[in-house]
């Protein structure tokens, strides 16, 4: 399963190992508020099972923690770079699929979770936006035309004192 040369494990070599009654099984213990979705999920994961990956020159591993307590306890997925000795984390949310592909998956993770529950967790990450990807590109298209659109000046914005003197003024009222 492993890329030989380097030892690495690829999202691709991941998801070429596991059939999708398995992560269903995965998607749906994790996430039971999906059930409606998995037809969406199998088709990704179908699609991503044709796909090709591409090369990752940034160096990005896949990592998968499980973050807060009790009742709102959840997994992140994200991106990890190491930069300048730095590691820095990234969404993933917005990255072509081809990309995911070609990204390694944190050693530690491969220790600790199923392969099925690797890929559960990335199927959530990958269509948060939507479940195909002129969907996603859509919306992140649209993202960088109101972040232009702020930059440019054509949006009036509100400083952020003016919002936190608002708020406190209206908190001060309603006491």
């Amino acid at each position: 399963m492993s890329n030989n040369e380097t030892g690495k494990v690829l999202f691709k070599d991941i998801v070429r190992t596991c059939a999708f009654r398995n992560v269903k099984e995965s998607l749906l213990r994790l996430y039971p508020d999906q059930k409606k979705a998995i037809n969406g999920y199998k088709h990704v994961f179908q699609t991503l099972r044709l796909m090709r990956p591409r090369y990752n020159k940034e160096g990005m591993v896949i990592d998968i923690r499980r973050a807060g307590r009790g009742k709102n306890a959840y997994f992140s997925v994200s991106g990890v770079c190491a930069k300048k000795g730095e590691q820095q984390s990234y969404a993933l949310e917005f990255i072509p699929w081809s990309e995911w592909l070609g990204c390694e998956v944190d050693k530690n993770v491969l220790k600790k979770m199923p392969k099925e529950e690797i890929i559960a967790h990335c199927l959530w990450e990958m269509t948060f936006i939507g479940f195909t990807q002129n969907k996603i590109r859509r919306k992140l298209n649209s993202l960088k035309k109101r972040a232009k659109d702020v930059k440019d000046g054509k949006v009036k914005t509100i400083p952020f004192e003016k919002v936190m003197a608002r708020l406190k003024k209206k908190h001060r009222g309603t006491q």
